[in-house]
């Protein structure tokens, strides 16, 4: 029995020194960025953009890390865009408003530039980027 009993301590032993290892070596590195809410939608046809009691909404980046896998609240990190600025704007912290200047459908983008640098070999690290759709509903009066 205290053989098995060794074996067994020892396998789980081997088997936890290559979990370790296996992280060992390795910068963590940003995979996705997901941004919530995936989507929003401002005003109606009955409700005025500017009466919309929900007339901005803040935004999340949670970002998706491999070695080890974790999923960390990136939202002060990322860069913050909007596709049609004229339709909705996004502050540097991830809050966006419509403008009440136009009506449709725009991409909102969160981006992260991840740097790399591995002793003499520097990189200019790749681009992360999620995005969530935010749609702005005219008023028709009806």
């Amino acid at each position: 029995m205290s053989n098995r009993l060794s074996a067994l301590l020892g396998l789980f032993f081997a088997a936890f020194l290559l979990s370790i290892m296996s992280a060992c070596g390795h910068d963590q590195q940003l995979e996705s960025i997901t941004v919530i809410p995936a989507v929003e939608t401002f005003g109606s046809t009955t409700t005025p953009v500017d009466l919309d009691a929900a007339a901005q909404v803040q935004l999340r980046a949670l970002g998706s890390y491999i070695h080890p896998p974790v999923t960390k609240d990136i939202t002060n990190q990322v860069t913050w865009t909007s596709n049609t600025p004229d339709m909705v704007t996004v502050t540097s912290t991830g809050l966006i408003m419509p403008t009440g200047l136009a009506c449709g459908g725009t991409i909102i983008s969160a981006t992260v530039v991840t740097n790399h640098s591995d002793g003499a070999i520097s990189s200019t690290g790749a681009l992360v980027t999620g995005s969530m759709t935010a749609n702005v509903v005219c008023f028709t009066g009806q």
